[in-house]
């Protein structure tokens, strides 16, 4: 089976959440074409296409491809059955399956508790820190800075048990409140677990039994930014503390993981007027946790190979803090 995946704003971290699942769900395929358009793919099993793009949040639509056709021959079908490969090829088929956008509405708009004073993770951006973090045995999704529980929601919907800590009481009760709204409102079973405490000392207490944990989140980004950073000393002194706030979360979340498990975190780096502030974070070693990029390096990505990618950006065009995304694998 061939299918074209049409992508997202941000095509390679759309094209890792397609491999990160594919490879939990042990499903095998072989690339045909990448680009900033689309992930074209031959698929060695059938799959349900419905059910997979309510799992993908970088996933626009599924096309099943049926034909590959010339330019001319393009020309005489509905655009809707056609998807263009490249200047002068085309795929004939049709789409099976598409993004649900009401649904992303939904669950940021009508959920009960929404935190104002910080950013929310977005629905989309949720599912793809889910997938990007799940292996084969995932049991469980443990996210430190659960805040709304944005994280937790797409994993608990995925059928994963999930932990949440936060270390403020009114976020967690916020937190808990949207888990049982989403429990009722989609009719999953609530396996949750949420806990007032600092993600940076939870590994001493976290006590593991025989669930396979991932890990992912976005840690404190500091004050609510709304406009460009003043290299100023009470801004210097805000981001480096964000900073080593980091570092230690991810010091201690270390500690949590074994072999093979995975951490997805966004690291922050924020805009000013002329540059980029990027934190020490970003480009640190932490031991037996390595960054990995999911990506083969020998991709072929707009015509070039995409060598070794070690983080992921996300972010608007104006926004002042910019999230960038690190997988990390526990060796």
């Amino acid at each position: 089976m061939r299918l074209i995946f049409k992508l997202g704003k941000n095509p390679l971290l759309s094209i890792a959440e397609i491999y990160s699942l594919m490879q939990s769900k042990d499903i095998k395929f072989e690339v045909i074409k990448a680009n900033n358009s689309i992930f074209f793919i031959n698929l060695q099993s059938p799959i349900y296409a419905d059910i997979l793009i309510k799992i993908l949040g970088g996933v626009l639509e599924i096309f099943r491809v049926e034909d590959i056709i010339d330019f001319k021959e393009a020309k005489k079908v509905k655009p809707k059955y056609k998807v263009n490969i490249d200047n002068e090829t085309f795929a004939y088929g049709d789409i099976i399956a598409k993004q649900d956008i009401k649904d992303f509405e939904k669950k940021e708009i009508q959920k009960p508790y929404v935190e104002g004073k910080n950013g929310m993770v977005p629905s989309k951006l949720a599912k793809i820190m889910v997938n990007l973090a799940v292996g084969t045995n995932t049991t469980t999704i443990y996210d430190p800075y659960c805040g709304t529980g944005s994280i937790l929601i797409e994993a608990l919907l995925q059928g994963y048990n999930v932990i949440g800590t936060d270390i403020n009481p009114e976020v967690i009760e916020g937190c808990k409140k949207n888990l049982n709204w989403v429990s009722k409102e989609y009719g999953v079973e609530n396996k949750s677990e949420l806990f007032v405490n600092n993600a940076a000392s939870l590994a001493e207490q976290l006590v593991r039994e025989k669930e396979t944990i991932a890990i992912s989140t976005e840690p404190y980004l500091g004050s609510a930014w709304s406009k460009p950073v003043q290299k100023n000393v009470r801004n210097t002194k805000t981001i480096a503390h964000v900073d080593k706030l980091i570092i230690s979360s991810i010091r201690s979340l270390s500690k949590i993981l074994k072999n093979k498990e995975r951490l997805v975190i966004m690291i922050p780096s924020f805009k000013t007027k002329h540059d980029i502030i990027y934190l020490k974070a970003r480009d640190m070693e932490f031991g037996s946790l390595k960054k990995i990029s999911i990506i083969p390096e020998d991709l072929i990505f707009n015509d070039k190979k995409v060598g070794d990618i070690k983080s992921f950006l996300y972010y608007r065009e104006k926004a002042i803090v910019r999230r960038e995304i690190f997988i990390f694998e526990k060796i």
